[in-house]
């Protein structure tokens, strides 16, 4: 009687094994099957991502503009006399002799050019004036303003190549306040510059002014070499800007005889 019952153990056993075989096997099966179903779904996305950024990659390169070459000459600006002397009757307008000096105020503004990149110069054509501060700072306010004097600016087929202010009677430098106002204007264009005039400096030995960039990096500024196109000098500068500081004051510069 044991020993058929030891038997029939062994039977349900060796049945319980082969199912469990069967069952792993299947199971195993259907494992592998789905791997494979999800190896292919894996492998046609990263197909379709690669196409995806292979298209990307093409509608940047559509996008960039061409490369820019390294400019082989140094180097150089060219100021005109009319802004030369637009910025100084801007300055003087605002801290002239007729003004007491503890009212003399800082003025600002926008300088316009042209870039001819095969030269590689810089033509600084035009000044804007935009406004004017305190004794010791001046910044645009009025955005409607610098909107209306951008569009004059395209309409001459110029840009904005950076822009001026004035130190009347302290010197022509740039101070770390100012960098704030040149990072701005270099982020639009790198060779961006600042113009910095003292109206008092000019005397016949100077030109009474400077332009400047700035290592946005290390946070310090630096004069540029500039040149001046027509027949000025420093000695003629202040026989001109005295000639028209009369229309800055709204005067004639002629009067008829039964006008003195």
């Amino acid at each position: 009687m044991e020993d058929k019952n030891l038997n029939k153990r062994k039977i349900k056993e060796n049945i319980k094994e082969k199912i469990k075989q069967k069952l792993k096997k299947e199971l195993l099966e259907e494992i592998y099957n789905e791997l494979l179903l999800e190896e292919n779904d894996i492998t046609n996305e990263i197909s379709s991502m690669l196409d995806d950024e292979i298209e990307i990659s093409k509608i940047e390169e559509e996008i960039k503009g061409p490369p820019v070459k390294k400019a082989k000459k140094k180097k150089n600006i060219i100021i005109t006399v009319e802004p030369i002397l637009k910025i100084a009757s801007h300055a003087l307008k605002y801290a002239s002799n007729n003004i007491p000096t503890s009212k003399w105020v800082e003025v600002i503004g926008l300088l316009a050019g042209d870039y001819n990149s095969k030269e590689n110069i810089l033509y600084i054509k035009d000044a804007y004036p935009m406004g004017h501060g305190t004794a010791l700072n001046a910044e645009i306010k009025d955005y409607n303003n610098f909107e209306r004097a951008f569009q004059e600016i395209r309409k001459k087929k110029l840009f904005i190549c950076g822009w001026y202010h004035s130190h009347p009677s302290y010197g022509t430098f740039m101070s770390m306040e100012d960098l704030e106002t040149q990072s701005r204007y270099q982020k639009l264009w790198s060779e961006a510059v600042a113009l910095v005039i003292d109206p008092y400096q000019i005397d016949g030995t100077s030109y009474g002014f400077e332009i400047f960039r700035a290592n946005l990096k290390s946070k310090k500024w630096f004069k540029v070499p500039f040149s001046i196109q027509g027949d000025i000098t420093p000695e003629l500068l202040p026989e001109l800007v005295n000639f028209i500081n009369p229309i800055v004051e709204g005067k004639a510069i002629y009067l008829e005889y039964d006008e003195e």
